[in-house]
């Protein structure tokens, strides 16, 4: 009988650390109600496959369900991501 051993699960950390180049799923979105629904909208829920374009200390540009979306450091950090 032989067990199967998986990757241990990646933590998930706010998007706005993420590199260019990266491939992420959306695990929550935190921040104010009116925030977490305009992201939502956005099509940061989760599960949902990002792109990481590129990245700044002040911005960056990703790709969420086919748009390509720029997005303020700040608000990136409220999206969590793995």
């Amino acid at each position: 009988m032989s067990v199967s051993k998986s990757a241990p699960a990646r933590p998930a950390v706010p998007l706005s650390l993420a590199h260019a180049g990266e491939l992420l799923s959306v695990q929550r979105v935190s921040g104010p109600q009116d925030m977490r629904r305009h992201l939502r909208e956005l099509g940061f829920v989760e599960g949902a496959q990002v792109q990481v374009v590129s990245a700044t200390s002040a911005n960056m540009i990703v790709l969420v369900k086919g748009a390509r979306l720029g997005l303020d450091a700040n608000v990136a950090r409220h999206v969590m991501a793995a």
